[in-house]
C-alpha cells in the first residue's frame, strides 16, 4: 500500500479488497446421500424439493456436471421440501436410499412429480426392487423425519429458502441455472489458483451487505412528499425525509437528533415523516395508524412526541390515553382507528419506501440523498452543510 495515503483512502481500499473476495458458506454433509468421489476437488450440495419444477429442471444439469467430470466432483443432495407432498416423497427417497437406491429413487419422484402419495411411492420402491415391507414400515413411523427436518433447517439458517439451491465447495449458486453458470465456478476451482475468500453465515444478509456496497453513496433519490406531515418551514432550502417507526430504539435515537438538527438551523430546515411500522414490532401499525388520526386533528407533530415518549407502551388503550391527553375528538379518533382510515397512507408509504431501497429503520433522505441509520449529530451536518453551500446559503 502506498505511503501518503489517509486514514480515510486506506480504510476504502480495505473495504475494496474484502468485497472483491468469493464469500464461501460452512456445510456439513452429515448423512446425505452423495455420489463421486469423497476426495473431490470440487464438492457440489444440492438443496432441492420434490415438488418443485426447478428442482426437477436442475438435475438435467446436474447429470451433464458429472459427466463432464466425473473424476473432479462429487454431488451430495439435500432435502428442502417446499410443499406438502414433498415431505413424503422426501422421507420415501432417504428410506430408498436405505436400501442402496437413493438416486434411482430420486429419478423416478422428479419424473411423476405430480404423483406422489403414499400408494404411489409405494409403486416406485416395487419399481426399484426394494424390501416393500421394509419401505412401508419406513414411511410409516417416519424413520427418517429428524434428517429431513435437520436439513430443511440447514437451508433455512444459511437463508436458502427457495430450491434449487447450490453450495459448490460452498459457493452459493440459486435456482436451475444454465451449465455455464456451474462449469465457470468450478473450473476455477479446479484452476489451482488462489481464490480469495472469506466464510458467510447467510445468503440473505450477505445479499443484502451487498446491495447497500453497490449502492452510489451520492446518488440523488427522487422521494415524492406528497400530503406527508411536515415540520418547519414549507420554503427551507433542505427537506429531511425520514422512514420510521414508533416502536424502534433508533428512530427513538433519531428523533433526537433531528430535534437538535432543528436548533442548529432554524428556518432551513424542514422535516417530513413517512411510515415504515416493521412486522415485528407488533404495535407499529396502531401507533402509525393514531398519529395519522391524531394529524386529521391538527396534532400530528404532538402524538409523534407523544408515542416516542411512550415507545414501551402503544397498546390500543394507551394511544386512546394519549389522545385523550392531546385533547382530540374521541369519537372521530376511534372511529378512524377502527376502520384504518390511515392504512391505504401508511401502506403507500411502505412501498415508496421498499423502492427506494428503505431495509431498515429509521432512514432518512436529506435533499434526495440517503442516510440509513441512527447517525450522530455530525454526519447529518455533514450532509446538510454541503447542500447548503451549494445554493449559498
Amino acid at each position: 500500500m502506498k505511503a501518503g495515503k489517509t486514514e480515510g483512502e486506506i480504510i476504502k481500499i480495505l473495504q475494496e479488497r474484502e468485497a472483491k473476495k468469493i464469500t464461501r458458506y460452512r456445510l456439513e454433509i452429515g448423512d446425505s446421500p452423495s455420489r463421486g468421489a469423497e476426495d473431490a476437488k470440487v464438492t457440489i450440495i444440492e438443496f432441492s424439493s420434490f415438488q418443485c419444477g426447478y428442482s426437477k429442471r436442475a438435475q438435467t444439469t446436474i447429470e451433464k456436471i458429472l459427466e463432464k467430470y466425473p473424476q473432479e466432483v462429487r454431488h451430495v443432495f439435500k432435502q428442502h421440501p417446499l410443499y406438502k407432498g414433498a415431505r413424503l416423497a422426501a422421507e420415501a427417497s432417504l428410506a430408498a436410499g436405505d436400501q442402496g437406491m437413493f438416486w434411482g429413487m430420486k429419478d423416478i419422484i422428479f419424473e411423476n412429480q405430480r404423483q406422489l402419495k403414499e400408494e404411489n411411492l409405494l409403486e416406485y420402491a416395487s419399481k426399484l426392487g426394494l424390501d416393500i415391507d421394509q419401505f412401508k414400515t419406513d414411511l410409516i413411523d417416519h424413520r427418517f423425519k429428524e434428517q429431513v427436518d435437520k436439513e430443511e433447517q440447514q437451508a433455512v439458517k444459511l437463508g436458502a429458502t427457495g430450491t434449487p439451491a447450490f453450495f459448490i465447495n460452498g459457493r452459493f449458486l440459486s435456482g436451475a441455472q444454465p451449465l455455464e453458470s456451474f462449469v465457470k465456478i468450478i473450473d476455477e476451482e479446479l484452476s489451482g489458483k488462489k481464490i480469495a475468500s472469506k466464510w458467510g453465515k447467510n445468503v440473505k444478509d450477505e445479499r443484502e451487505v451487498r446491495k447497500r456496497r453497490e449502492e452510489d453513496p451520492n446518488k440523488i433519490y427522487s422521494v415524492p412528499i406528497g400530503d406527508a406531515p411536515i415540520k418547519g418551514s414549507k420554503d427551507a432550502p433542505i427537506t429531511v425525509v425520514m422512514f420510521t417507526e414508533f416502536q424502534c430504539p433508533f428512530s427513538k435515537r433519531g428523533k433526537s437528533t433531528l430535534e437538535q438538527l432543528m436548533k442548529a438551523y432554524p428556518n432551513q430546515i424542514k422535516l417530513v415523516f413517512k411510515h415504515f411500522p416493521l412486522g415485528f414490532h407488533k404495535n407499529a401499525m396502531i401507533a402509525a395508524e393514531a398519529a395519522m388520526a391524531a394529524g386529521a386533528q391538527g396534532k400530528f407533530w404532538e402524538m409523534y412526541d407523544k408515542n416516542f415518549d411512550n415507545q414501551s407502551k402503544l397498546s390500543i388503550d394507551n394511544l386512546k390515553i394519549y389522545a385523550q391527553e392531546l385533547n382530540l375528538n374521541m369519537n372521530k379518533f376511534n372511529d378512524d382507528l377502527e376502520s384504518h382510515r390511515f392504512k391505504k397512507i401508511i401502506d403507500a408509504d411502505m412501498q415508496k419506501g421498499k423502492e427506494l431501497g428503505v431495509r431498515g429503520t429509521p432512514t432518512f433522505f436529506i435533499n434526495g440523498k440517503k442516510l440509513v441509520g441512527a447517525k450522530p449529530l455530525a454526519e447529518f451536518q455533514k450532509v446538510i452543510d454541503g447542500f447548503l453551500k451549494e445554493k449559498g446559503k
